[in-house]
């Protein structure tokens, strides 16, 4: 691993784990019951220390074989599991309901983790197919996560459409992270970057992107505009 790489460790845990803390701190003012959001917090706990055992061991690794694609599945189990708990739970249902938007939005600061890549693609460890368009993608999301919050707390003018908007380009933009993460990748179906691998993003630390923020940042977005394209107001 180069020397780089061993240097993203403690700013990539800082993270996740500020991440991890501030979507439980969301759904703890959403409930205010310490019962249902130290569950919400232990699965948040399992998640997070499951794919970082697993990232250590270089589970997530895309090697050159088709066996390798099932780890690719695991990517989507959360958020499987987080919309099937959506459509079966009412009392999770009402907890998201619940979330503030502006607290819900302004957790999405924490995709300023993308800069990483950025990092990572001027050392030349990370192709520009996937590091400048997710890079620049989570940055840009990231710092204007808090502004679109501060305009829905505010109740500005246009700021419910402005949410909606922010929320469909920030989840438009992780679907393409993946699908360039993907095509970039050491696989059979690796089509982009041909000469300078994405050899790095499924190992540790950076596979707590693709395992743990991006699958959480895609919930987030959907619980927000589960709530926005459904009330009329925000009162």
């Amino acid at each position: 691993m180069p020397e780089f790489i061993q240097e993203l460790v403690s700013p990539m845990l800082s993270g996740v784990l500020t991440m991890l803390f501030l979507v439980w701190f969301v759904f703890y003012r959403a409930t205010r019951k310490l019962f249902l959001t130290f569950w919400i917090g232990l699965v948040l706990w399992v998640w997070l220390v499951t794919v970082f055992l697993l990232a250590q061991q270089d589970k997530f690794f895309l090697k050159l074989s088709l066996s390798s694609l099932p780890n690719i599945g695991l990517l989507f189990v959360p958020i499987i599991v987080g919309l099937n708990f959506l459509a079966k739970s009412s009392t999770f249902r009402k907890i998201v309901d619940n979330i503030s938007q502006p607290w819900l939005i302004g957790v999405q600061m924490t995709r300023m983790m993308g800069v990483m890549f950025l990092a990572l693609y001027a050392r030349g460890l990370m192709p520009a197919e996937f590091a400048i368009p997710a890079g620049v993608g989570d940055v840009i999301v990231g710092t204007t996560a808090p502004l679109v919050a501060v305009m829905l707390f505010l109740n500005r003018p246009g700021a419910k459409k402005i949410a909606i908007v922010w929320n469909i380009v920030g989840f438009a933009e992780l679907v393409l992270a993946i699908g360039l993460g993907f095509l970039t990748s050491p696989t059979p179906y690796q089509t982009l970057a041909l000469d300078r691998p994405n050899n790095f993003l499924f190992e540790f630390p950076l596979a707590l992107i693709p395992t743990f923020a991006v699958p959480l940042s895609l919930l987030l977005h959907i619980f927000s505009l589960r709530v926005l394209l459904k009330r009329k107001t925000l009162s």
